[in-house]
């Protein structure tokens, strides 16, 4: 399931901070272009993969994203951005996986509303995640939720809803703050906080995990920059995030407590 994100921290910082992978987490500026039309493209080199306190890789992984928006959409109208992101295995987790492969590949896409009020914003959106390795299996993911900037602490609650494949039924609650610090006009530092609560379709629903990350980016050009993260992620309850045990029940779990991330971005 998506990318070591849990959260993005630093706008225009170019790293992901651990838990997401989000897909709905982006890690580059966008910057649009006059027609209206913005494309970015990412190119990350972690430590691990974790997703949601879950670790899917305790060893090397490349991930590379692409994201558009804009369309000419006048402003009144809201925003519309689509995107692809994916996961590369360099090592195989102690043998539990195939080295070398990309194991995750996924589809995304999302709608942010007008702004209604100054310095509220309200999203929804949908990503398909897609295994390479296991043919014509997928998790499909509705979300929705807001973003509110107080005091230049950026503020977000965003909750998810599996409607297809091993998710469906299940639910997920992202509570997230962040400050950005612009130390010079190229060169910037990040600090970001994120807690989840897990509902899902079998099993104890709770508060699941949490992560803390620092970040700092630096920009090469109007269209480069790049940018490294360090990120601690924590377990709140193992019965709602049990400990990694793939030599007994198969599953994995919360193994990895501490990712580090370097990125380099592009927007055009």
């Amino acid at each position: 399931m998506k990318k070591i994100i849990t959260t993005t921290l630093a706008a225009g910082m170019a790293a992901a901070l651990a838990s997401t992978v989000s897909a709905e987490e982006k890690t580059a500026v966008v910057v649009e272009e006059e027609a209206g039309m913005s494309v970015s493209v990412t190119m990350d080199f972690a430590s691990a993969y974790v997703f949601r306190g879950v670790t899917f890789n305790d060893g090397f992984v490349i991930q590379p994203g692409i994201e558009a928006g804009g369309f000419g959409l006048p402003e009144e109208y809201g925003a519309v951005s689509v995107g692809a992101w994916a996961n590369y295995d360099v090592d195989d987790y102690d043998g539990n996986l195939a080295s070398s492969e990309a194991s995750e590949i996924d589809w995304y896409a999302s709608y942010s509303l007008p702004t209604l009020i100054d310095g509220l914003d309200l999203f929804v959106g949908y990503c398909d995640y897609t295994y390479p390795n296991a043919e014509g299996t997928s998790d499909k993911e509705a979300n929705v939720g807001l973003g509110f900037d107080i005091a230049g602490i950026a503020l977000g609650a965003t909750a998810y809803y599996g409607i297809g494949g091993a998710v469906s039924g299940s639910a997920y609650y992202e509570f997230s703050a962040g400050y950005d610090l612009e130390i010079t006009e190229e060169f910037a530092a990040s600090l970001g906080a994120r807690m989840a609560y897990a509902d899902p379709d079998s099993g104890d629903d709770g508060f699941s995990d949490y992560d803390i990350g620092l970040g700092l980016s630096y920009v090469l050009s109007d269209v480069w920059s790049v940018g490294a993260s360090v990120t601690y992620i924590g377990q709140m309850d193992d019965d709602v995030l049990p400990d990694e045990d793939l030599n007994g029940t198969g599953d994995f779990g919360y193994d990895t407590e501490v990712v580090g991330m370097l990125s380099l971005a592009a927007s055009f």
